[in-house]
């Protein structure tokens, strides 16, 4: 069994992981028996694969009395390899411990990775890893994409080799190769969800069929197939249908979105929401019928997280930040290109500047010559949910210059060719 599973492993790391000969991998190890069954793996894949391994323990402190940073930190000297520990400080009992536990784990092992030079980092994922992922999932309601479940190489060159493999298979493993390990009472945690699903709802779940974390597992791999299909199509419809992209502020074509399937439509809406409101997992089925909903003609606007809205424009429809204005401002002191992060736009400023200005969007009510922008912008045709991000340069609380439009008879002009318009 140990020369077969270290076969799979390696054809897993080298294929699906796309791990290449010579790389520097980082081992993310808790101290349990999968993440130690993966470091066992790794070191020895890393003679045949050139693999340069390295370990990184993140301390969550969530257990003041535990041990297993010392315990990995034992293995790594026994084997001769680096072992970086970095600490959390999280306590017990805060609100949504285990997403701040995630999200601050993968921000230390990113940090680890660029501190240290390693191509990947690979965690102990295993094939009930991902049964009760997609079940989490699926009880929270999610739609074809949440149910593809995990990756085998996921964002920032973090990798899952185990993922094809079961616990059982793993325990066998540890076992045959005696390879110790640490138990943490966490996991045994019932009100904890995920613990819930693997201690409670899964048993139940065998008793009809005792394969049952196979048989999620590959519900996950179909629905990412057929998901990666459906995106696709998105991708396609997205590109026909874009009018313009501000990065923040974003147009479509209401016709095209309206005549595409449903699931295509969906997909596009939760592409640009997850990417607008800064969430890669997604963002949950209401907030995207609220913006399907729009588009269908049955809400004049909708608002996701007070963060971004979706509203019809004329023929179109534009997402852009919700709330006040400004919404950015760059300090101007000579002449020169200037890119606004946020809108994914350049502005060119050429001429005499006469003192410090500011690039920024028009405040409510700002004039340039008499004529109040917002009605300038509405003249030269442009759409009236950009018109409060357009840019503008101010020079002593004026406006002296309406990006590529108008600008004051003296001083400074500016060009905007308007770059990332799609």
């Amino acid at each position: 069994m140990i020369t077969a599973m270290l076969h799979a492993f390696m054809n897993t790391l080298t294929g699906e992981c796309g791990v290449g000969a010579g790389q520097a991998v980082l081992a993310c190890c808790s101290g349990g028996i999968d993440s130690m069954v993966l470091l066992d793996l790794l070191v020895q894949a890393s003679g045949p694969l050139r693999l340069k391994v390295g370990v990184v323990h993140v301390d969550h402190g969530i257990r003041k009395d535990a041990t297993d940073a010392s315990f990995v930190s034992g293995r790594c000297r026994g084997l001769g390899i680096p072992c970086h520990v970095y600490p959390l400080s999280l306590s017990r009992g805060e609100p949504n411990l285990e997403e701040k536990a995630r999200l601050g784990r993968y921000a230390r092992i990113r940090e680890c990775m660029g501190a240290h030079g390693y191509d990947a980092a690979a965690t102990g994922h295993t094939l009930d890893d991902q049964a009760e992922t997609i079940l989490y999932r699926i009880i929270r309601g999610s739609g074809i994409r949440g149910m593809g479940g995990m990756e085998h190489r996921g964002e920032g060159g973090l990798v899952r080799p185990l993922i094809g493999f079961t616990r059982g298979e793993i325990e066998a493993y540890a076992g045959e190769r005696g390879i110790p390990h640490v138990e943490d009472c966490t996991n045994e945690d019932t009100t904890i969800a995920r613990n819930l699903i693997r201690h409670e709802i899964i048993p139940l779940m065998k008793r009809i069929n005792p394969e049952v974390a196979v048989s999620v597992a590959r519900l996950g791999r179909i629905a990412r197939e057929e998901g990666g299909h459906v995106e696709n199509l998105s991708l396609r419809l997205e590109c026909d249908a874009r009018v313009l992209d501000w990065g923040a502020v974003r147009a479509y074509r209401l016709d095209k979105l309206r005549e595409a399937p449903k699931a295509v439509l969906k997909r596009l809406v939760i592409r640009v929401l997850s990417a607008l409101v800064d969430e890669p997992r997604g963002v949950d089925a209401v907030q995207v019928q609220g913006v399907v909903d729009v588009i269908e003609g049955r809400k004049a606007g909708h608002t996701v997280k007070r963060r971004v809205t979706a509203r019809i424009d004329g023929d179109g429809l534009v997402f852009f930040p919700a709330g006040p204005g400004p919404f950015y401002g760059l300090d101007i002191r000579e002449s020169g290109v200037y890119r606004i992060t946020p809108l994914n736009v350049e502005v060119r400023i050429t001429g005499r500047l006469s003192g410090a200005m500011r690039l920024t969007s028009p405040s409510k009510g700002a004039r340039i010559g008499g004529k109040r922008v917002v009605r300038l912008l509405a003249e030269r045709g442009v759409m009236a949910a950009l018109r409060p991000f357009w840019p503008v340069l101010v020079s002593g609380g004026e406006v002296v210059s309406v990006a590529g439009l108008l600008d004051s008879q003296a001083g400074p002009t500016t060009e905007f060719p308007l770059a990332g318009q799609g």
